[in-house]
């Protein structure tokens, strides 16, 4: 897919992020992305937003494992980091410890967002981009439900400062009356606006690099089946209310058209109706086929192979 080189050669940074329905080849089609990525010589980091991670097994490298940045294979360009949602999550839950009236004031919003942890993870990925020396980050994301969550997170934690801004300003000083009942201790007292702007400029940085067409593209990756067809359009829609740039579809996994297997032949047939009932609905972005590989796609040289098709 030219569209991805191409954004490849740009000058500066990249966000690439590769997404879809569960079991579609997303992982393998990043690891792939990211071993072309090394082979130009870019300092990339591979990650996962997914808890159910699969880079540890997609490389072949089971030191993956663990919530720290690895090298691959002893590339010195390439780079893989499977986040822990916990360890994460361990990461923010000071905040609430020091605001504690924070649960009081927005009662159960918090804990009712589903996927909270991984939409730190996110927030955590931006801040890396912002600030780490990395010429890529390659995310491989969660299924199709879980990444429309992720992507409404950065949204859900303004909306929520902005809510408790609004309740501090109606409540003025029975917010400092609540403030000064959770202090533990009177050397611990912190205003709570301190939390609301950190929360404020966390959806805001990612908010605004996830929608610079210069920074980021979202790459969707499908397969010819009716199911898939359904939920790619869903998430399409919703990448374009975020403002984020997609860079191409992916339809993978497609049977051979010279086999004399029956079977395939019939599956090979229904995913030709399919692929032009794809190219129909998609027909403004740019789509590119990917066949079904004998063998299944992991270590090096399964994954050179894919690398090969994708960039030939």
């Amino acid at each position: 897919m030219n569209e991805l080189l191409d954004f490849l050669k740009e000058e500066g940074k990249h966000l690439i992020l590769f997404g879809g329905k569960g079991g579609v080849g997303k992982t393998s089609i990043a690891a792939a992305t990211a071993i072309k990525c090394s082979e130009m010589g870019l300092k990339t980091l591979i990650t996962s937003s997914d808890p159910a991670h699969s880079l540890s097994d997609v490389f072949e490298q089971k030191s993956i494992i663990g919530g720290q940045i690895v090298e691959v294979w002893s590339n010195k360009n390439l780079f893989a980091l499977e986040t822990d949602p916990k360890k994460v999550l361990d990461e923010y839950n000071h905040y609430l410890e020091e605001f504690p009236e924070l649960k009081i004031l927005l009662g159960e919003e918090f804990e009712e967002f589903p996927g909270a942890n991984e939409g730190f993870g996110l927030l955590n990925i931006i801040r890396r981009f912002n600030n780490d020396d990395w010429d890529v980050i390659i995310v491989d994301t969660a299924p199709t439900g879980h990444t429309l969550k992720l992507l409404s997170f950065p949204d859900f934690l303004s909306k929520t400062a902005i809510k408790l801004i609004r309740i501090r300003d109606v409540l003025g000083s029975f917010v400092d009356k609540i403030t000064n009942f959770f202090r533990r201790r009177k050397a611990e007292r912190k205003d709570i606006s301190e939390f609301l702007e950190i929360a404020k400029q966390w959806s805001e940085e990612t908010q605004k690099v996830l929608s610079n067409v210069d920074l980021t593209r979202f790459f969707v990756v499908m397969i010819p089946e009716l199911l898939s067809i359904n939920e790619t359009q869903r998430l399409i829609a919703s990448l374009q209310g975020y403002n984020i740039s997609i860079g191409g579809i992916f339809v993978n996994k497609f049977f051979p058209n010279n086999t004399t297997c029956p079977f395939c032949q019939k599956k090979r047939k229904q995913q030709d109706k399919n692929f032009k009932i794809i190219k129909e609905i998609f027909q403004n972005f740019l789509i590119r086929q990917i066949p079904f590989f004998n063998d299944e796609i992991h270590g090096q040289i399964m994954l050179k192979k894919l690398k090969d098709i994708l960039f030939e």
